[in-house]
């Protein structure tokens, strides 16, 4: 199979990196495009990557599957010329937000299209990607190829694109959120005497290994984070009290008026 990817920011980054540790595909066919030689000029060395400024290299070569990864206001600057480059039998594979599977069909002219939705955390192998095709698409053999080629980077999920726009605020800009909360516990703990490595390293820790456990318990029998939540509470204690404090300013609703006012602000673009 040859891959390629137009544009090479974090999320290219992330799949390549993850990809680089498998046997999924032999690394020497990738072709990897971006405007800045910078970006992409070591992966050659590094990981036997084929690598080029120049857009139609990539689509001449990358007779498979090709991925989108430049940003949406750049897609709009180059969806006419890849159009004319873009063969029949590659599928088109798209991180791009806020871009829909019937946009990027009418831009490119094609029908194999693919729409993903990763997060950050795939740059550390724990994300989560949602996937959406059409479901002529998905018989064809080479979407299995791209789901093996994402899980890579953590989770995959398919779904009906319908979903995607929620998906993209509750896993895909979440990470910013849950960062903020990593923050505010340190200087908590830095306002109790923690120093502030002391404090970063165990609130980052707390907050991995608490999705972890929420996450392993969730796929073992659904068990509800809110009963994790009455594990650590004990009668009386520290804990609960802490939760009391939270409810009286508003966390729980101050996390949902933030993805619902997030999701409106994706609809509007």
């Amino acid at each position: 199979m040859k891959i390629g990817f137009v544009g090479y920011g974090n999320m290219a980054s992330a799949i390549l990196s993850g990809l680089a540790k498998t046997d999924v595909v032999k690394r020497h066919e990738f072709f990897i495009s971006n405007r800045s030689i910078d970006k992409i000029k070591d992966l050659d060395k590094r990981y036997g990557f084929k690598t080029s400024t120049d857009n139609s290299y990539v689509i001449k070569n990358a007779k498979d599957i090709i991925f989108i990864c430049v940003k949406p206001q750049i897609f709009d600057e180059i969806a006419g010329t890849l159009k004319k480059m873009i063969q029949k039998d590659q599928l088109i594979v798209s991180i791009m937000a806020g871009k829909t599977i019937d946009y990027l069909e009418k831009k490119l002219g094609t029908k194999n299209i693919v729409r993903v939705m990763p997060n950050t955390p795939a740059l550390v192998g724990a994300g989560i990607s949602a996937v959406s095709a059409s479901d002529k698409v998905k018989k064809d053999k080479k979407f299995n190829l791209v789901l093996d080629i994402l899980k890579s980077t953590g989770n995959v999920e398919v779904v009906d694109e319908k979903y995607i726009p929620a998906i993209t605020q509750v896993s895909g800009a979440s990470p910013a959120w849950i960062f903020m909360m990593i923050e505010a516990l340190a200087d908590g703990g830095v306002e109790c005497g923690l120093t502030r490595d002391m404090a970063y390293k165990f609130a980052m820790s707390a907050v991995y290994g608490s999705g972890k456990l929420a996450l392993d318990k969730y796929k073992e029998n659904k068990t509800h984070p809110g009963i994790l939540k009455d594990m650590v509470t004990s009668p009386a204690g520290t804990t609960i009290e802490g939760v009391r404090v939270l409810e009286e300013n508003g966390f729980r609703g101050a996390i949902i008026d933030a993805v619902l006012q997030s999701y409106t602000r994706s609809l509007e673009l």
